[in-house]
């Protein structure tokens, strides 16, 4: 009989070690070092923080959690629990938490399991779509977000800067990963996240203030501005119109009998071309400061930005715009001392003072608490004893009743047996005294 059935394939089940793998687990280990962030909205705010959210998490892509879904539930739990159970599990190196009140909107920024905690108070912003709606040709391109942006902190100062103003320069470096410019790629550099850090003299902008009372009202020093922008290059060099064709935008030559007619902008007799180009083709602004032009190592995205290429460089802006002021830092995840306060000042006296008093209150809270577990084990225990002691009676009622039903099935039977015996005697007693009778009567009679 023929065999059916085609040939039985083997699939090999064990694990070869390839360069492949060893090379993978290399990256693997590599992005263990790249942060990773969580941008969340806690309690009720307005659907515009809602919005400023979402554009957060743009800004911090792609290591940040883009879908994150807050729970109704856990909006009130506190940033340590999120820290305890999300840097473990998932990674999490930082964590942005927006809060909204009556009075102010407020963005905490903490460095996961441990801390610090920086509070900053969001003295203004500007949504993405809001940049957008104001821009004639708004930037749109999803794969500027698939890499990590350039991160420039400006007006940082150096060493000798305040110890709250590196501390926050080193956490917004760290928020995103850091660029090694000996492997970094050309191409994946699309996006530039500015922190620039501003500087006022209160004294002139108070009298500014009494002289021109308007939006600017809320000014203060050590504010932080946060910009996003995308980068985009033009090649330079080339005159504009050929500039456009090399860019693949053609214009509507069908005005035109040649098309020597639109490089020159005149016809062979020498008149004028008809324009060519649509309206608001040429409305924005063209790079050509020499500032902003550059020689490209690599090619870079766009057409005409080959290697060796002069390139023009132009930003535009992503949003959201963020100003922001810093109010406090503290040690741990939103708990723990104030290492820093822009508006309370204490003395060393103070300060140890309120120190002593949170150790004893701490003190106070873990004596309450083993108190209460103590209270808790005892009120247990109790109720235990109690229950075993209930179960312990039933038992012993439910032996008193059944060593009862016993004691009268073995009286019942004994009752029997003496009334059969009686009535066995009584039928005996009977039988004699008939018998007796007769022959006693029957000797009388002879």
């Amino acid at each position: 009989m023929p065999r059916r059935g085609r040939k039985r394939k083997k699939t090999r089940t064990h694990v070869v070690d390839t360069d492949e793998r060893i090379r993978g687990g290399l990256l693997s280990n590599d992005e263990l070092k790249i942060p990773r962030s969580l941008v969340i909205r806690r309690g009720k705010v307005e659907s515009e923080l809602t919005e400023l959210v979402t554009d957060i998490r743009k800004l911090m892509r792609p290591y940040t959690a883009v879908n994150f879904k807050e729970d109704a539930k856990n909006r009130k739990v506190t940033l340590s629990h999120y820290a305890t159970s999300l840097s473990t599990s998932l990674g999490v190196t930082h964590i942005l938490a927006l809060s909204q009140n009556s009075n102010r909107v407020t963005l905490r920024v903490g460095r996961t399991p441990g801390g610090p905690t920086l509070s900053f108070r969001v003295k203004r912003f500007t949504l993405g779509r809001q940049i957008r709606a104001v821009q004639r040709r708004p930037y749109d391109s999803t794969k500027a977000f698939e890499s990590p942006p350039v991160v420039v902190t400006n007006n940082f100062g150096d060493v000798s800067a305040a110890p709250h103003v590196k501390l926050m320069r080193i956490t917004f470096q760290n928020m995103f990963p850091a660029i090694n410019v000996s492997t970094v790629k050309l191409s994946e550099c699309r996006r530039v996240v500015l922190f620039n850090f501003i500087r006022r003299d209160m004294s002139q902008v108070s009298s500014d203030k009494k002289k021109h009372v308007g939006d600017d009202d809320d000014l203060e020093d050590e504010e932080v501005e946060i910009r996003h922008y995308a980068i985009r290059a033009k090649p330079v060099g080339v005159d504009r119109k050929v500039r456009r064709l090399v860019e693949a935008k053609i214009p509507n030559l069908s005005k035109l009998s040649d098309i020597s007619d639109y490089i020159t902008g005149e016809t062979s007799s020498g008149a004028p071309a008809p324009a060519v180009l649509r309206p608001g083709e040429m409305s924005d602004s063209e790079p050509e400061d020499e500032d902003t032009q550059v020689v490209l190592p690599g090619k870079y995205r766009g057409k005409g930005n080959n290697q060796a290429q002069k390139s023009a460089l132009k930003l535009v802006e992503l949003g959201p715009r963020l100003r922001l002021k810093l109010y406090k830092v503290e040690r741990g995840m939103a708990s723990g001392d104030v290492m820093y306060h822009a508006y309370e000042n204490k003395t060393p006296e103070e300060i140890k003072a309120l120190k002593q008093r949170k150790e004893g209150e701490a003190a106070l809270k873990k004596r309450r608490r083993e108190e209460q577990e103590a209270n808790v084990a005892r009120k247990q225990a109790a109720k235990d004893e109690k229950l075993a002691a209930k179960k312990a009676r039933k038992k012993e009622r439910e032996e008193k009743a059944m060593a009862a039903l016993r004691g009268e099935v073995a009286n019942d039977d004994g009752g029997d047996e003496e009334s059969s015996s009686e009535e066995e005697e009584e039928e005996e007693e009977n039988f004699l005294q008939k018998h007796d009778g007769r022959h006693d009567g029957t000797e009388w009679a002879s």
